[in-house]
């Protein structure tokens, strides 16, 4: 399980904004904090705000805000608004059906399931559990040889 640079930045722009409430930010100060291009970050930022996940204010003493607090932004919904497609191998992508063992092979379900429970952890976390480190990390360990120790 993978997520895009895009998405990746997508993320970063709103922790910097979720960790500053009480002002505008602007593209290039995000981009340079993080040191990321500011071209690319035009983009990100361009469908944060059509997404319904920031305010941008145009011209002269503009910027960026949150458009919700930080407790009703969940991770889930940004990965899934920021990434184009969740097609995990190449059978996931009808356009792809051409591997062999498809009409046998059982790994395509459970790469599906396992990308189901990847959305599933990030859907229980929030902005806020981001910012103040409170992401439970409450799956258990299959026991192998390797942390059976």
């Amino acid at each position: 399980m993978q997520i895009t640079t895009y998405t990746d930045y997508a993320l970063r722009v709103l922790v910097y904004l979720a960790m500053s409430p009480n002002k505008l930010s602007t593209i290039p100060e995000i981009a340079s904090f993080y040191n990321i291009s500011r071209n690319h970050l035009v983009k990100v930022v361009h469908q944060l705000g059509s997404k319904g996940f920031i305010n941008t204010i145009r011209g002269k003493g503009g910027g960026l805000s949150l458009q919700r607090p930080p407790e009703m932004i969940s991770i889930g919904d940004v990965v899934r608004n920021m990434e184009t497609h969740f097609n995990w191998v190449e059978c996931f992508d009808p356009a792809q059906q051409h591997c062999p063992l498809l009409p046998s092979c059982g790994l395509k379900h459970l790469l599906a399931r396992a990308g189901n429970a990847y959305l599933h952890v990030l859907d229980a976390a929030t902005l806020a559990d981001v910012l103040l480190g409170t992401v439970a990390i409450d799956l258990p360990l299959k026991k192998t040889p390797d942390n059976n120790k």
